[in-house]
């Protein structure tokens, strides 16, 4: 009787860290960037200037808005960065006015243009696309390179003048 309870036990203990981790794999939907939204880094009003924009969401419900990405990596690639990232969006600039930056995609998964000959809030930007041909186009428009998002590094962002 006690192995048979103990197995339950266990059978129903794994169930429930089954489920909270899948509740944890899954990530939040974006937030809309509204007029008046400020950058979390530099206060400016992220919709008054052109370029991709950035956000992170947390745990907690909180959600760090940024008017470019450079401020975004800026911030999360600290050593001591927020804890309790949940999810990091980007626009996909894939076929979008500069002015006019597109859907959200997974900042992780994105390609990003890497030193290209085009300002966005901050100066050089980076630009995210959701595939790379997408960047490609870019680049022959607009130059650099393509990186992904485990590859950039702060020496990347203080790099760009």
């Amino acid at each position: 009787m006690i192995k048979k309870n103990t197995t339950l036990i266990v059978l129903a203990l794994l169930l429930v860290v089954s489920c909270a981790q899948k509740e944890e794999s899954i990530k939040p939907p974006p937030v809309e960037i509204k007029r008046g939204d400020s950058c979390r880094l530099c206060g400016m009003i992220i919709l008054d200037y052109p370029g991709p924009k950035a956000e992170i969401l947390y745990r907690d419900g909180r959600v760090d808005k940024f008017c470019c990405v450079q401020e975004m990596m800026s911030l999360y690639l600290q050593p001591d960065r927020p804890r309790g990232i949940r999810a990091i969006y980007v626009t996909d600039m894939a076929g979008q006015d500069w002015k006019s930056p597109g859907r959200w995609i997974d900042a992780e998964k994105a390609f990003y243009v890497y030193d290209a000959n085009i300002s966005g809030a901050m100066g050089n930007e980076l630009v995210p696309f959701s595939d790379r041909t997408s960047a490609e186009r870019f680049i022959e428009k607009h130059g650099g390179r393509i990186v992904r998002f485990n590859e950039i590094t702060l020496e990347m962002l203080e790099a760009k003048p």
